[in-house]
């Protein structure tokens, strides 16, 4: 049975479960970067703790949904998926963004709030300043096909056969110029922050994120605030990806811990233990703007 027939009814969940059939006590959602697919989390199950179930979200226009069309606003994104997920808000559950995906996980967890659903008991913003913070390369998206494929080349991070193969980059050009529409053309409202901790990671090399813009993240949320470098582009999640794991697994054993002191809380102890926030830990970040 694949990942894809363990996913709920909704097209937009890829579930990796936890492996020998162990009961999951935590689900990771993780949301991919613009020009990405759900696939980019695949190898991730090994690495991740045996108590984790792995969901990826997976936009139209690609993989099995490449019939669907491409979407080019966050909104009817965050809209389908604040339908598709609740259901499998029965356990604590993490959300992890990559860049684009940083954006859609944001939105998703505010809608699930006001909808009465609860907060992620982490949120993970990798790859992205905060969202109030306009995308730094907002207009290359509608640039003619060589200036786009040279820009996007500029990132370090397409892989050479996307580009060469008229084939592929004939499915992939539209697929990333839909999603870099996404950020272009991200709205950020006002609300009240969030409450859960968060880690934000960031690579040491990339020109998308910036001091200021990084540092935004500490206003999106009450509770404290992580940050890590790694060394890298844009990209680290891939060219670093043990060591992401590793602070991701640091974070997801020490939320479920949390988790599991809540529910064996007395009544009259659950009030004080939800409203404890432990003081940031936070690093030092270095602008590498290139």
């Amino acid at each position: 049975m694949s990942a894809r027939e363990l996913s709920s009814d909704s097209p937009w969940l890829i579930v990796h479960p936890a492996p020998n059939g162990r009961r999951a006590r935590l689900r990771l959602f993780c949301f991919h970067y613009a020009g990405a697919t759900a696939s980019i989390f695949r190898s991730w199950r090994d690495g991740l703790p045996d108590w984790v179930e792995l969901v990826a979200v997976q936009l139209p226009g690609r993989e099995y949904r490449l019939a669907e069309p491409l979407l080019e606003d966050a909104k009817p994104i965050v809209d389908a998926l604040v339908e598709s997920v609740p259901v499998m808000l029965d356990l604590p559950f993490v959300f992890f963004g990559h860049s684009m995906g940083a954006l859609i996980a944001f939105d998703l967890a505010r809608a699930l709030r006001e909808r009465g659903y609860g907060e992620p008991a982490l949120f993970v913003a990798s790859g992205r300043n905060a969202p109030r913070y306009r995308w730094r390369d907002a207009g290359i998206q509608t640039l003619p096909d060589d200036a786009f494929i040279a820009a996007v080349c500029d990132y370090n991070g397409t892989p050479e056969a996307l580009v060469a193969e008229p084939d592929l980059r004939d499915l992939w050009l539209p697929r990333l110029r839909a999603d870099l529409t996404v950020s272009a053309t991200y709205r950020y409202t006002k609300a009240f922050p969030l409450n859960c901790p968060m880690l934000v990671l960031h690579g040491t090399d990339d020109g998308l994120v910036g001091d200021e813009g990084l540092k935004g993240w500490r206003a999106e949320t009450r509770g404290p605030v992580r940050y890590v470098k790694h060394p890298g582009n844009h990209f680290f999640l891939h060219s670093d990806e043990q060591r992401v794991l590793a602070e991701l697994n640091i974070e997801l054993t020490s939320v479920l811990g949390v988790a599991q002191r809540e529910q064996q809380a007395k009544p009259d102890q659950t009030e004080a233990l939800a409203s404890f926030s432990a003081p940031a830990n936070t690093y030092v970040i270095e602008d590498r703007r290139i």
